[in-house]
């Protein structure tokens, strides 16, 4: 798919992996919607980059996004391209009798519930163009679930499954929609990864954002349906033979450096 004159939604767009793919692609002659919750940070980006345009909308509020949806289809009828970044990552010490089960969920209502309410509420908008393409950001932690961020994770395997299932009905339904799943390994200049700062495995199986940014792009121009970044692609041929070695070692190193600090 050419990557230029195209209008494109990125949520979590005003900061890390989503500003990052916004400014990039904004700069490839494109018009760019970022969306975030803050409409002070919106305000300001907006600012330093008139380029692009913004819709403040909390994705994980269904009312939110059918605001979101109406205002598209009103001022951005030609949307073709989606990108699905915006994602919260918390850690949680499940042995901690204090932790209420409420707090629990945070991650899945904007990580997976998210994505979900955002890709089904512009289905039919992009299904109307001649051709379109939905990017949902999944993650390394989708193959090797992170034990100090079990949630986490676990929305992160429920986006590469919805994501599979999605390509399968856009396929039925002819729609030429192209359905990407990108999966970043640990990505270095973000504020979701910093715990993992000083944890020795960090300098092996991160990547900086630039070069995540440049895969992205390479990747859907091509249309690839998976598109692995850096340690992804290895970690994939190991999770096959030995999986629980590396998860035993990754897991007790992050959990060592979470519940000692």
């Amino acid at each position: 798919m050419k990557l230029n004159n195209n209008t494109i939604l990125v949520t979590g767009g005003t900061s890390g992996i989503g500003l990052s793919f916004a400014l990039r692609l904004m700069n490839m002659n494109n018009n760019v919607i970022i969306v975030g919750r803050s409409q002070k940070k919106i305000d300001k980006l907006l600012n330093e980059h008139p380029k692009l345009s913004g819709i403040a909308a909390d994705i994980s509020d269904p009312l939110d996004v059918q605001i979101l949806t109406d205002k598209i289809k009103k001022d951005f009828p030609d949307l073709n391209i989606v990108l699905n970044s915006a994602g919260i990552m918390r850690q949680y010490d499940l042995f901690d009798e204090n932790l209420p089960i409420t707090e629990l969920t945070a991650e899945i209502q904007t990580n997976l519930n998210g994505t979900i309410y955002i890709t089904k509420s512009l289905l039919p908008i992009l299904r109307k163009q001649n051709e379109s393409m939905i990017v949902n950001i999944s993650s390394l932690l989708s193959l090797l679930p992170v034990s100090d961020s079990p949630i986490y994770s676990a929305t992160k395997a429920g986006i590469h499954m919805y994501t599979v299932a999605l390509r399968e009905q856009v396929r039925f339904s002819g729609a030429n929609i192209h359905i990407v799943e990108l999966l970043p390994p640990l990505v270095t200049e973000t504020n979701l990864t910093t715990q993992y700062d000083n944890a020795v495995l960090t300098k092996i199986i991160s990547s900086p954002l630039s070069k995540l940014v440049d895969a992205g792009i390479k990747g859907m121009e091509k249309n690839k349906p998976q598109i692995d970044v850096g340690f992804t692609k290895l970690l994939r041929q190991l999770m096959k033979v030995t999986p629980n070695l590396i998860t035993h070692t990754w897991g007790k190193q992050t959990l060592t450096a979470f519940l000692n600090k």
